[in-house]
C-alpha cells in the first residue's frame, strides 16, 4: 500500500512539473497561426498613364468625387510639370477611410525619382526622393557608312541623343553636300545605371567629326546650375550652340513625302503651293522643336488640324501640323529637342505625317534653304565657365582612353 501511495505521489509530481514548465513557455498571440497565412496587402492604388492621358483623366479612375480631383489635380501642378506626363508614368495613392480622398500619392516618371505627395486640407506636402544611381562614362568611335543617323543608330544610341548629335554637327557641317563614305566621329557619353541596366537620359558630354571633306569638327556641352536651363547643350570652341538645326530633324528619322513649293494638290489635283515640308511617318511618332523658343499657338487650326508653332530667337515660327497629339500649350518655353507632340493625320490630311513649315517675316520659306533659326550664343561670363567646363571633360575623356595602370603589388619571397 506504502508502495502505491508513492508511485501515485510521483505521478502527481510529474504531472505537476509538465504544466509548470508549460506554463513558463511563451504563448502565441490569439490568432497568430491565421495571421502567419493572410497575405500582405499592399495599401497602394495604382493607375499608369494611358496614351492621351493626363494627370486629372488618371485621378479619375480612382473613384473620387470630382472637387477631390480637382483640387489634387491643380496642386499636383504646382510641383510637375504636367506637360512632361508621358504614357507609362505610374500614378499610386492610398485613399482615407472614406474611399473618398486621397490620403498619400506617389507619381512615378522614371525608375529613379518618385515624387511623394501628403494630402494636408487643402494643400499638398511634397518631397522629391532620388534613388541612387551609378554613373558610367563611355567613349563610342564610328564610322559613317551611308547616313549618320544610321551610323549612330548601330552604336545603340537613343532617339534623343541621335537627335542632339544630329542637330548639333548639323550646324557645323552640311552632310548633304560634305559628308562621305569612311568619315570618322566620336560620342564621350556619361549613362546613369540603376539595378544594372542603363537609364534613358544619356548625357553627351562631347562630339566630333572628321571629314574627308568637311574637315574637324567637335562640340563640348556647357552646364548651367538649373538642370532644365535651356542654355545646356553641345557648343562649339566660339560658344555658339548648333543644337538649334532648324532644317530636317523635328523627327529622328526624316523621309519626305512632299517638298516645298508647286505641288499638285492631293485633294483638288491642282497646282497649289505647299508652304512647308512633309515628312512621313507612323502616328504616334515623337515630333521634336528644332530649337529653344516660346509656344506661341498650340490648338486645332482648320486645314492643319492640331498645330503647334514656336516663335524662335530669331524671331522666326516653326510649325508643326496633323498631330495627333499636342504636349505643350501657348506661352510655354521649350527646350530643343524636347517632345511637343506626336505625329498623326488630323484636319486635311491624306493620312499619318508630319507638315514642317518656317516662316520668317510673316511668310512662309523653305525649311531646306534655312541651317539655323535659334543659335544660342555665351556671354563673356558663361564663355568663360565654359572653358573650365570643356577642360573638365577633356580630363575625363584622357582618363577614359588612358586608365591609370594598376599599381604592381610586389610578391613576397
Amino acid at each position: 500500500m506504502n508502495i502505491g501511495k508513492q508511485v501515485l505521489l510521483t505521478i502527481v509530481i510529474i504531472i505537476l512539473a509538465i504544466f509548470t514548465l508549460a506554463s513558463l513557455i511563451p504563448k502565441k498571440a490569439r490568432g497568430s497561426e491565421v495571421d502567419e497565412f493572410m497575405p500582405i496587402v499592399d495599401p497602394w492604388e495604382v493607375q499608369i498613364v494611358p496614351p492621351g492621358g493626363s494627370i486629372f483623366s488618371v485621378l479619375s479612375n480612382f473613384e473620387l468625387p470630382g472637387t477631390e480631383i480637382g483640387m489634387v489635380a491643380y496642386r499636383f501642378g504646382n510641383h510637375i510639370d504636367v506637360t512632361t506626363i508621358q504614357p507609362g508614368d505610374t500614378l499610386k495613392v492610398i485613399l482615407d477611410e472614406s474611399g473618398e480622398k486621397i490620403s498619400k500619392m506617389m507619381f512615378v516618371q522614371e525608375p529613379t525619382v518618385r515624387h511623394h505627395f501628403e494630402v494636408l486640407g487643402d494643400s499638398l506636402a511634397y518631397f522629391k526622393e532620388a534613388l541612387p544611381v551609378k554613373r558610367q562614362e563611355k567613349i563610342l568611335d564610328g564610322t559613317l557608312e551611308t547616313t549618320l543617323d544610321a551610323a549612330l543608330l548601330s552604336l545603340g544610341l537613343s532617339p534623343a541623343a541621335k537627335q542632339s548629335i544630329n542637330n548639333g554637327l548639323e550646324g557645323e557641317i552640311s552632310f548633304q553636300s560634305d559628308a562621305r563614305k569612311g568619315d570618322k566621329f566620336r560620342v564621350f557619353l556619361e549613362e546613369r545605371i540603376f539595378e544594372g541596366k542603363p537609364l534613358p537620359g544619356a548625357k553627351i558630354l562631347y562630339v566630333n567629326y572628321e571629314g574627308q571633306r568637311a574637315g574637324f569638327h567637335e562640340l563640348y556641352r556647357y552646364e548651367q546650375d538649373d538642370e532644365k536651363s535651356v542654355l545646356n547643350g553641345l557648343y562649339n570652341k566660339e560658344g555658339k550652340s548648333n543644337n538649334a538645326s532648324g532644317v530636317g530633324y523635328p523627327l529622328a528619322s526624316i523621309h519626305v513625302s512632299s517638298s516645298f513649293g508647286r505641288r499638285l494638290d492631293p485633294f483638288t489635283g491642282r497646282w497649289s503651293t505647299h508652304n512647308g515640308v512633309d515628312y512621313r511617318a507612323r502616328s504616334g511618332t515623337p515630333v521634336y522643336a528644332v530649337a529653344n523658343g516660346t509656344v506661341t499657338q498650340a490648338r486645332y487650326n482648320g486645314g492643319y488640324g492640331n498645330e503647334i508653332r514656336i516663335k524662335h530667337a530669331s524671331g522666326m515660327i516653326t510649325q508643326y501640323a496633323h498631330l495627333s497629339r499636342m504636349s505643350v500649350r501657348a506661352g510655354q518655353t521649350v527646350k530643343r529637342g524636347q517632345i511637343i507632340g506626336r505625329v498623326g493625320s488630323t484636319g486635311r490630311s491624306t493620312g499619318p505625317h508630319l507638315h514642317f513649315g518656317l516662316i520668317s517675316g510673316g511668310r512662309y520659306i523653305n525649311p531646306n534653304q534655312l541651317r539655323m533659326v535659334g543659335a544660342e550664343k555665351l556671354n563673356d561670363k558663361q564663355m568663360a565657365e565654359f572653358a573650365k567646363q570643356k577642360e573638365k571633360i577633356k580630363l575625363r575623356m584622357d582618363r577614359k582612353l588612358n586608365p591609370p595602370e594598376e599599381p604592381v603589388v610586389a610578391s613576397k619571397s
